[in-house]
């Protein structure tokens, strides 16, 4: 076998063929490298490896269309098959020569990653697990073209017909589309042809077994089939010929039924414990607290899905069917149905009289209901020149467990946000809103002066930065409700006039506000302006999910909190949760500031930027934030929702939910790399033009040399 791989790899630089291959993959590569990498700035290159599949169906038939067609045309497949090695071996020598001309390619990509590491971070995983996927499939294409090849004396006939089969497979995932878009039909059978579908999970970040397995199954297969085509022709001239082709064919229909049976039994194998997320923020793996949640229903609940599963994948809606698959995966008490809305168009009204689309989730839990629309799924950005959507984030997660927890409570909790005293409104702070309203909380706005008191149905009261100050009678309302084990969330600005009365809530807890702004002077603690401040996380009840995700936090424009441990109340534990650097200073007199510059009559840092109070006796809670710019959704969406989950962590804990179940959206580009123009057009230069140039100069010196000879 060894002596087959050596000759036939040997053949392939003697005729240039080898070195073309190689040449055009990396000439492409580089390409896609360029506008994905360095143009575009991404981090992984898996959509880089994902463009490039087209070039294999074009490049694979050339490469094996006489691996074995030439042999029987020259009648040498004769000596071959009188000599002292096994048609297996043969046929294996043959296929890994043309394999490692492939490899040459792969491996070359394996160095892509590394070269972006000086530009910022890079996602290995999926880059690495892309770059898999494509060797994968391009194992698979190789093993077909030596198959065919095998069946026919021409290499013409070869190549064509190799470059249908594979093309088809390329098609397959549409052509089923269309032929079952009435709905179920035989032709779906057609999907175990489908090459490019396998590889979906491969190009997004998920190690599929089952994908693995596919791939692995079809290389075998037709090695198989390659043999007994070759076999068949060894003993076509035996007076045994009957029986050895009936053998034959009976063998080969075994073998197809066990690669059929083995993907069949590793198909049932359950997503949770077949696929394996290796994206950097776990974009198709539900978080621990859905999954904590999902343990924790004693209710049956039914997702409807408004579509089909080929419609949703056809409006590019795969994450929300690989997401529903996880829920009725993981829970017998979670069951998603499909209604196809041309078949039962009124379904939906029975549900909402909202008009409702494809992608669109109802769910059910008895005689109460609750729709998840599909733009409620996605993030989405507008590009105002173009007027073009682009998805930024995932939110199916973070809605459909919100709608499980809607569905499954008895009683909604009650979130009240102060109005009077010109404070921001929670409209103002679209990811903040929407986090609050995915915990399934009822938010009501109260005019405190016009009220004699918090109400009593309220589980929360919000502050969000009053720009006058209250009253008395207004701040005794506050303080009565937290006495009464109230719970407050309230952010306090920099305000041009003082405001002792809203100050003084905090005060009686040891917490005092001081009214200007925070400068930061340690470069590592600030993003360009000292007045962005980038604060400390401590460990504390409404940050430890950042620390576990290692998500830092961004605080524009900060006033400051300070400590005085000596009127902090015995039953009051306080938490510090966001604290800024000892070279830390506070402006108090904005308008007399000539410069950012540290001056006199600055007060030294650290200050609290964010503390959290538990008082024991009254069970009182307080989150204090001293900016609400640190809620608005352009900061939030710096540090992946980090900010705005300090609130949403601080409310579960409140309203004592065990379980969270306010899942944050999951950014599609949390990095960005930094590749300078100059950098950028070197790389790009070399890898599109010297390495392919130079690969293919090597093979043609090579066949030149050979044919002096």
């Amino acid at each position: 076998m060894l002596a087959i791989f050596k000759k036939e790899l040997r053949q392939y630089f003697y005729s240039v063929t080898g070195c073309l291959f190689i040449a055009v993959n990396l000439f492409v590569i580089g390409i896609y490298l360029m506008a994905n990498n360095f143009v575009g700035m991404n981090t992984s290159i898996a959509a880089v490896m994902d463009n490039v599949l087209f070039v294999l169906l074009i490049m694979i038939p050339i490469l094996t269309m006489r691996i074995l067609a030439e042999e029987q045309r020259q009648k040498t497949d004769q000596l071959l098959l009188t000599s002292p090695v096994s048609v297996l071996k043969i046929v294996l020598g043959k296929y890994l020569a043309v394999l490692s001309i492939f490899l040459v390619p792969v491996i070359v990509s394996c160095l892509f990653p590394l070269i972006l590491i000086p530009f910022g971070k890079v996602d290995y995983a999926e880059s690495y697990l892309a770059i898999a996927g494509y060797f994968l499939f391009g194992a698979a294409c190789i093993a077909v073209g030596v198959f065919i090849s095998s069946i026919t004396e021409s290499q013409v006939i070869a190549a064509v017909i190799s470059f249908i089969v594979l093309f088809l497979t390329f098609l397959m995932s549409g052509i089923v589309s269309i032929l079952t878009s009435s709905g179920d039909n035989p032709a779906k059978f057609l999907n175990i042809f489908d090459f490019i579908g396998r590889l979906d999970n491969f190009m997004t970040g998920v190690f599929d077994i089952k994908e693995a397995v596919y791939f692995l199954t079809v290389i075998v297969l037709m090695l198989f089939l390659t043999c007994q085509s070759i076999m068949k022709r060894r003993y076509s001239v035996s007076k045994t010929t009957l029986s050895l082709t009936v053998y034959s064919e009976l063998v080969i229909v075994i073998a197809i039924a066990i690669s059929i049976a083995v993907n069949l039994l590793v198909n049932q194998i359950p997503g949770v414990y077949s696929k394996f997320d290796l994206t950097d923020n776990g974009m198709f793996t539900l978080t621990s607290d859905s999954k904590e949640f999902i343990a924790s229903l004693n209710q049956d609940i039914t997702i409807y899905v408004l579509g089909t599963k080929d419609q949703l994948e056809n409006y590019d809606y795969k994450e929300v069917t690989n997401t529903l698959t996880q829920y009725s995966e993981l829970s017998d008490h979670i069951k998603v149905v499909y209604k196809d809305p041309t078949l039962d168009p009124t379904f939906a009204q029975q549900f909402t009289s909202d008009n409702v689309t494809i992608g669109s989730l109802i769910v059910v839990a008895g005689e109460h209901s609750k729709v998840v629309s599909t733009s409620s799924l996605y993030e989405t950005d507008i590009d105002y020149q173009t007027y073009q959507q682009t998805r930024t984030a995932y939110d199916g997660e973070g809605q459909i467990t919100s709608a499980i927890s809607y569905v499954t409570s008895d009683n909604l909790p009650k979130l009240y946000v102060i109005t009077g005293h010109n404070e921001a409104s929670l409209s103002d702070f679209g990811r903040l809103k929407s986090a609050v309203e995915k915990q399934n909380i009822d938010i009501e706005e109260l005019q405190l002066i016009a009220a004699d008191s918090i109400p009593e149905d309220a589980s929360a009261v919000m502050i969000l930065s009053p720009q006058s100050d209250y009253s008395k009678d207004d701040t005794e309302k506050i303080s009565n409700y937290l006495n009464n084990g109230g719970h407050l969330i309230i952010s306090l600005n920099y305000t041009a006039e003082e405001t002792p009365n809203i100050d003084s809530v905090l005060k009686a807890y040891g917490v005092n506000h001081e009214n200007g702004i925070v400068f930061e002077a340690d470069q590592n603690k600030m993003v360009q302006n000292p007045i962005y401040l980038l604060p400390e996380v401590e460990s504390t009840t409404i940050t430890n999910s950042l620390l576990s995700s290692n998500l830092p936090v961004l605080a524009p424009q900060a006033s400051a909190f300070t400590v005085s441990n000596d009127a902090v109340p015995e039953t009051t534990e306080l938490e510090e949760a966001l604290v800024t650097s000892k070279n830390s200073y506070l402006k108090k007199d904005l308008n007399s500031a000539e410069s950012s510059a540290k001056a006199e009559g600055d007060i030294d840092g650290p200050f609290d930027i964010a503390v959290y109070l538990s008082d024991s006796d009254t069970e009182a809670k307080i989150a204090a934030f001293s900016t609400d710019y640190i809620f608005e959704d352009e900061i939030d969406m710096n540090v992946a929702g980090a900010n705005v989950a300090m609130v949403t962590n601080a409310l579960n804990d409140m309203i004592d939910q065990t379980v969270n179940a306010t899942i944050p959206a999951k950014s599609y580009s949390n990095n960005h790399l930094t590749v300078n123009a100059g950098t950028a057009m070197l790389l790009s230069f070399l890898l599109i033009i010297v390495v392919p140039l130079a690969t293919l100069i090597f093979g043609i010196v090579v066949w030149y040399r050979r044919r002096k000879r």
